[in-house]
């Protein structure tokens, strides 16, 4: 036990840096705690205690202090005694590596639908217990099975420490917790893990350049990294929006901290509408909604009908084809019908998330052919005849999306196949397109669309409300 051991972070158990001289507190490089020195110093004796107390249930002090000077001895001690407790431990240690790594490793401030991290504390702790056996070591054998089993619980330490502080946006401390993962995880052979785990430090040095104010160091850093693992791909996209939005606010001279902030918000209230993130929707939702805003700045264009409103809602200008049964020959073969339509992007804070089905099964006294005329003389052509590419007014008030191209898709072939029986159809596809934004008015507890022929019902007026742009 005469190994010298660095100072640990009370708050984290991290190593410290060296305090300097006269120092009363020491911050820790991997957690941001000020620690009192004083309080360091304690926290490492009781460590370092309960180590000594951990090696002796292994060995009996008198057995170490009769085998350490003889190599052969130490070696079948190690076997005997050490080995045993090893093997599991082992186990243990790579089994929760991998579960750890199974999930992505980026996160935004807690939002983005990880599981509550391990604390890091238990695992410095479990690797400093056993690099206290190290001067039982005989033979390169023992000593790298050793080091394999400490760098497991190391990797762990750094990689829920850096989950923890990402949780808490302390970006920057996150991506130095994982460079030193990094470092390890290379060492015990998981080099597939350890690219994993460098990029992940690098988009978390982004995010603590963003919240430093620096958009341009952020792009240049995504801008480098070589390839990114399928598990990490939707979360790093997202942050790729972010940084782009920043350096587009920076470059208008304004603040580039705001996209993070905005893009945290919308995330939140995207999570309360839905009951939830559904990950894979996040990088077009945030990627939409920062054009939105980056058009309301006069950057870039988006597809919107001018017209009277107090909204602008989000919709999908989509193609569809019907098979369909009208009697005589045609209840033999079927008959078609083709026409254009828009499908909600506001579901689930709307609701129907189908409009021209709806309209077609309430409309009197026509076939369907004639409801679907009638639907597009009085909605779908005035929108398509109105269709231009420009910058929104920034005091245009606007919802985005929160409807992905493939949910709406989905919403729209569930109701069709769950209603269009009754207007005989057999058969539906839908072409979903271009996002556009077309002018509504609010009424009490909906929103009207085309004079009145759509009208989609709000669930939550004030979540409405607060989501509006």
């Amino acid at each position: 036990m005469a190994q010298a051991y660095k100072l640990r972070c009370a708050n984290c158990g991290a190593p410290l840096p060296q305090p300097r001289q006269g120092e009363e507190y020491v911050r820790c490089e991997y957690c941001g705690y000020w620690n009192k020195i004083a309080d360091s110093e304690a926290y490492t004796v009781k460590l370092l205690e309960e180590v000594k107390q951990w090696v002796y249930s292994l060995v009996p002090r008198q057995i170490i202090t009769s085998t350490t000077a003889d190599l052969v001895a130490r070696h079948h001690l190690f076997q005997e005694s050490i080995l045993p407790k090893l093997t599991p431990k082992l186990a243990t240690a790579r089994a929760e590596f991998y579960r750890t790594m199974a999930r992505s490793l980026i996160d935004i401030k807690g939002l983005l639908g990880r599981e509550g991290s391990n604390d890091p504390k238990r695992y410095f702790e479990e690797a400093v217990k056993l690099e206290g056996l190290g001067e039982l070591v005989a033979t390169e054998e023992d000593s790298s099975l050793l080091n394999q089993v400490t760098g497991y619980y190391n990797a762990l330490a750094y990689i829920n420490n850096a989950l923890v502080n990402a949780a808490k946006e302390n970006y920057s401390e996150a991506a130095r917790n994982f460079a030193e993962a990094y470092k390890i995880v290379e060492t015990i052979g998981e080099s597939a893990f350890a690219r994993r785990i460098r990029v992940a430090s690098e988009v978390y040095r982004a995010l603590g350049e963003i919240m430093n104010r620096n958009p341009q160091a952020s792009k240049t850093i995504l801008e480098g990294l070589s390839s990114v693992d399928s598990a990490d791909r939707n979360r790093v996209e997202i942050v790729a929006t972010i940084v782009d939005w920043s350096n587009t606010w920076f470059q208008q001279g304004r603040d580039p901290l705001e996209p993070y902030v905005r893009v945290v918000e919308y995330i939140k209230k995207y999570a309360s509408i839905t009951g939830g993130i559904v990950e894979e929707q996040l990088p077009e939702l945030v990627k939409e909604y920062a054009r939105l805003n980056i058009s309301k700045a006069g950057v870039s264009t988006v597809r919107y009908v001018a017209g009277d409103g107090n909204v602008y809602m989000p919709f999908y200008l989509s193609s569809v084809t019907l098979t369909l049964v009208s009697g005589g020959l045609l209840r033999k073969k079927g008959g078609e019908a083709t026409f254009d339509t828009v499908i909600p992007a506001s579901t689930p804070l709307t609701h129907p998330p189908v409009v021209d089905l709806n309209y077609f099964l309430e409309a009197k006294g026509k076939d369907l052919y004639g409801k679907i005329n009638a639907y597009t003389t009085l909605c779908v052509q005035k929108v398509k005849s109105g269709l231009r590419s420009d910058y929104l007014n920034p005091n245009t008030p606007v919802l985005p999306p929160l409807t992905t191209r493939r949910l709406a898709e989905k919403y729209f072939y569930d109701a069709w196949r769950a209603s269009g029986g009754m207007l005989k159809v057999t058969n539906v596809a839908v072409d979903v397109g271009d996002l556009i934004y077309l002018p509504a008015k609010v009424k009490q507890g909906y929103v009207e669309l085309c004079d009145g022929t759509i009208k989609l019902y709000i669930k939550n007026p004030s979540s409405f409300e607060s989501m509006v742009v």
